[in-house]
């Protein structure tokens, strides 16, 4: 599953390099443009922050790669002589040296994969996190807007104006090209969390083996490592929209009370755009944020542990205590 959600996605984002090589030379025209201090030292630290993102999913991906195949290995005195990976193949891999040289295959095809699984990701959260950081920086120009003269006040505002209509452009690129595979992905990583879930519970029900404990300690990696790429998502989602909207407060802030009403509407109706704030969806059924992060942590928790630990006729202070959170979340929405 997740080999056939790499190639997916590598697929898509081969087939969209064109708007990739758009997306970057405007990221290269926001860098020549960064002429503060400031703006520049903001710029140097968001790719620092997509450099470390991207340095520690490689790492991951990889280690969680060497972790399945040494632990299939150790297992293989248990289990016999069985491939990394099941399929079909026109030859008999029961013997040397097509066994051996079918799991070198194998491992080489995972850790490409892998790492086409995570440079994907990564590469969408540093075009994300771009945006984000653009949208900061013409905020604090909103709100550091001269109201004195109208002149030069209708010139920034047009420059500020154009500028927040091409991050919103560009923040559409990245939806309307890439929501799709998006959609699949999170199929995709619901299946392969079921997938595991059931696994797992099957490992306490029958493990003649005695291997629970390699069962569980790769469950729990592989969990996380899919639950981080959701959540990096889900954060840069979450970001995006809240960098956007904060674009109104930014007007509200600056010295509007020195414009002519004229020019006042000019600010509201900035205001009222940055309410229709860019988002990134999963084929534009939900939107990434940290509500979407949490649901589907409730579900998962909710799913594997509360289910099989308490009764549907037996009172349980786990769903209790989930149950009051709902009301909560319910009476806060309300409010």
């Amino acid at each position: 599953m997740t080999t056939t959600i790499a190639t997916l996605k590598a697929a898509t984002f081969w087939s969209n390099g064109r708007y990739m090589k758009i997306l970057l030379s405007r990221m290269e025209n926001d860098r020549r443009e960064a002429t503060t201090e400031e703006n520049v030292r903001k710029m140097t630290r968001i790719a620092n922050i997509s450099r470390r993102i991207t340095a520690g999913s490689i790492i991951m991906c990889n280690f969680l790669v060497f972790t399945y195949v040494t632990l299939t290995t150790l297992m293989l005195p248990y289990t016999g002589r069985v491939l990394y990976y099941h399929g079909y193949f026109p030859y008999d891999t029961s013997i040397f040296p097509n066994f051996e040289l079918t799991l070198i295959g194998q491992i080489t095809a995972e850790l490409y994969a892998a790492n086409s699984y995570t440079a994907v990701d990564t590469f969408m959260t540093m075009l994300m996190l771009h945006v984000c950081g653009q949208f900061s920086s013409l905020r604090k120009k909103l709100s550091t807007l001269r109201c004195e003269n109208n002149n030069n006040f209708r010139t920034d505002l047009a420059r500020i104006v154009e500028k927040y209509d091409m991050l919103n452009r560009y923040a559409e690129t990245i939806e309307d090209r890439f929501n799709g595979m998006l959609l699949i992905q999170m199929l995709g990583c619901t299946i392969q969390l079921c997938v595991q879930s059931y696994q797992v519970i099957s490992a306490f029900v029958d493990d003649n083996q005695g291997l629970l404990v390699v069962r569980l300690f790769f469950f729990a990696v592989y969990t996380t490592y899919v639950m981080l790429h959701i959540y990096l998502y889900c954060y840069v989602g979450q970001k995006l929209l809240s960098e956007g909207i904060k674009v109104a407060y930014a007007a509200y802030n600056c010295n509007w009370y020195n414009l002519s009403p004229k020019e006042a509407k000019n600010l509201t109706i900035i205001m009222s755009r940055t309410q229709i704030a860019s988002r990134i969806t999963a084929g534009k059924f939900c939107s990434f944020d940290h509500q979407l992060f949490g649901n589907v942590n409730y579900k998962n928790i909710h799913g594997l542990l509360i289910g099989p630990i308490c009764d549907e006729n037996q009172r349980c202070p786990l769903k209790q205590v989930l149950r009051k959170s709902e009301l909560c979340e319910m009476k806060l929405n309300y409010s």
